[in-house]
């Protein structure tokens, strides 16, 4: 049998290395969720309070019910409460299936398909207390956040930003991120090389059959395989279609990757669509 000094020195033993767990088990070399321990939060939540009756000062638009394009931490700055639109999760941008199933097919034709959008209709702006839900799976046109994307390539950006973009004419690139990656170079060099105004994010939603897809205002262009010729006609018979005509570059920048730059004889209001033809990758 143990004395009870034997006890008393076990009892010790087991508080000071176990301190709730095992002590094999206190070291955590993983990925922290938000974040790591005694780290700022770089995505703060907070309680957005919204005053509708201050909605009709500086924030209040009579078309959008907010004004687009003015920060405002009590309604949109770009930086607060970003996880009501996505979790800051990495399966928004990593390959979780079989990529076979996503291989790109000269026997899958590209598919185009419109919205009709009335004539009058004007987008609200929702602030970042309120989730925005969509019932189609590529939306062309919508509700959205009163601050759009800047232009670019993003590790990833939501929909509820990339939306604004459209009604500003810009052409969106969505790739599923198991889709062939020769395919999404590919389709990345001339978006890039026909216009400023895009922007370019993985979409996990993307069919099996069609893991590509550009998004202008209304319209939607699928595809297994890039049609290269399909897809510059599409961006010049459909970009700079948005009912708000700006080349003026957004506030949210999450995970940008690349700013977009002005193409090579064209401007920043993108006067000529696809001046040099596609960039060599």
């Amino acid at each position: 049998m143990m004395g009870s000094e034997s006890v008393a020195a076990l009892f010790i033993f087991f508080v000071v290395s176990c301190n709730g767990f095992p002590a094999a088990e206190q070291y955590w070399d993983g990925k922290w969720f938000p974040h790591q321990p005694n780290q700022p939060d770089v995505n703060p939540t907070v309680e957005i309070k919204t005053d509708h009756k201050a909605h009709r000062g500086h924030l209040w638009d009579p078309n959008h019910g907010v004004v687009m394009g003015v920060s405002d931490p009590n309604c949109d700055d770009a930086k607060t409460n970003l996880t009501i639109d996505w979790l800051d999760n990495a399966e928004n941008y990593t390959c979780l299936e079989d990529k076979h199933l996503f291989a790109p097919s000269y026997d899958i034709r590209p598919e185009l398909s419109t919205d009709h959008i009335p004539l009058k209709y004007s987008a609200p702006h929702y602030c970042m207390n309120e989730a925005i839900p969509y019932n189609t799976i590529i939306p062309t046109f919508g509700p959205h956040r009163p601050l759009w994307a800047k232009y670019g390539e993003y590790k990833f950006v939501p929909r509820q930003r990339w939306i604004h973009n459209l009604e500003h004419g810009t052409i969106v690139m969505l790739y599923h991120p198991c889709a062939n990656q020769e395919e999404v170079k590919l389709l990345k060099s001339i978006v890039k090389s026909c216009l400023y105004r895009h922007v370019i994010t993985p979409y996990n939603l993307l069919s099996t059959t069609r893991p590509l897809a550009l998004v202008t205002w209304g319209q939607r262009l699928e595809m297994s395989k890039v049609a290269t010729e399909v897809a510059i006609d599409f961006i010049k018979e459909h970009a700079l279609k948005g009912p708000e005509q700006t080349s003026r570059d957004g506030q949210y920048d999450y995970l940008l990757l690349e700013h977009a730059e002005v193409p090579a004889g064209s401007n920043i209001n993108d006067t000529l669509l696809c001046p040099q033809g596609v960039l060599k990758m």
